[in-house]
């Protein structure tokens, strides 16, 4: 057989043989995969619940008022302050409590120029008329559809439409209206919370006013931070357990094989051919234990209760399972060196 292929052979034949230890090595890695992807889809679907009228907004830049904490519902910029700036558009929003057929449900009003590009995109509209919405997708759980109307502040508003994406702030939906029902709703007196531009304008500012980031916006988001740092901590120390758990998984099943090793070196294999044979033992039992992982994953998504935020997209599930395929090579190292390092004579003394 030539050199090129005997490693395949090699790890196949081997596979076949011990089907019941490798069985329970890709169930392990589905385990493993399954309780990553779960854990991730967690921290995005909360992120997506918390912050995605931020995260899908296309400013770049918020010009607030100054403070410690760029928290943009507590920002306050009036009319004046908004005349002090050169371009960007308003932005007002303020968490209220909408009722609909009776019932109550807590929404974040955002106010933005229909005519900008920060009012979200949707199918479903042409213009907002005064007391006009475009609202959150997610609202139709709470039954709303387009043309039913609601209550606030003692006005009836119209959903007009939905946004194509989710737009989310503070684990409420958000509903966007104009400018023009903002200072209508508000009187002689309304306030903002910022003005919004796009990269590359050039903002000059007065001292009662911060320039803040999109980031830094996002993370003074009350409890996105807090959110998203610990479940991000659970997935790498899921990730470095997996490491440690794998590694040992394979160190052991190496050292159970040594004499092997070193009956084949004894014959006239070389390392390179045991090494790669090796690899490709850990990279199918990987890859397999991955793809039976995100299977799982996605049966848990279909009895997973609506209420609960989780959010798993195409990028999430090949970034985590090339993280988990990454920590089984790193922690194959040491099988590696096992291999490099067998004596063929002491091998071949152990034998039985």
């Amino acid at each position: 057989m030539k050199g090129k292929v005997i490693f395949l052979f090699l790890a196949w034949k081997e596979m076949r043989y011990s089907k019941v230890k490798f069985l329970l090595i890709i169930g392990i890695i589905t385990l493993i995969t399954s309780l990553v992807l779960s854990i991730s889809g967690l921290a995005n679907g909360l992120s997506v619940d918390n912050a995605s009228a931020i995260k899908n907004m296309p400013a770049d830049t918020y010009v607030v008022e100054a403070g410690d904490t760029h928290q943009l519902e507590r920002s306050q910029l009036t009319k004046q302050d908004i005349s002090t700036i050169r371009g960007g558009s308003p932005l007002g929003l303020k968490m209220v409590e909408i009722n609909q057929g009776g019932s109550a449900v807590n929404v974040s009003l955002f106010a933005a120029d229909p005519d900008s590009a920060f009012m979200p995109m949707t199918r479903d509209l042409q213009n907002l008329s005064p007391y006009e919405v475009l609202a959150d997708p997610n609202l139709k759980k709470e039954g709303l559809e387009i043309g039913d109307s609601f209550t606030y502040d003692d006005k009836k508003w119209m959903i007009k439409g939905f946004t194509e994406k989710r737009f989310s702030y503070g684990h409420t939906p958000a509903i966007f209206t104009s400018l023009e029902t903002w200072d209508d709703l508000f009187g002689d007196m309304p306030v903002y919370q910022a003005i919004l531009f796009t990269t590359g304008e050039t903002i000059d500012t007065p001292s009662e006013m911060d320039i803040a980031t999109k980031e830094d916006i996002l993370s003074n988001v009350p409890g996105y931070s807090a959110e998203q740092g610990s479940l991000n901590m659970m997935v790498i120390f899921l990730l470095i357990i997996s490491a440690i758990v794998l590694a040992t998984f394979f160190y052991v099943m190496t050292l159970q094989k040594l004499h092997q090793y070193g009956v084949l070196k004894a014959i006239g294999t070389k390392a390179g051919i045991l090494l790669r044979a090796l690899f490709a033992q850990i990279s199918t039992l990987t890859i397999s234990g991955i793809v039976a992982g995100n299977v799982v994953t996605y049966g848990l998504t279909l009895v997973i209760p609506s209420g609960v935020p989780f959010e798993l997209s195409v990028t999430m599930i090949l970034f985590n399972g090339a993280l988990i395929l990454l920590m089984a090579w790193i922690g194959s190292l040491l099988s590696f060196r096992s291999i490099v390092s067998v004596d063929p004579l002491q091998a071949i003394g152990s034998v039985k």
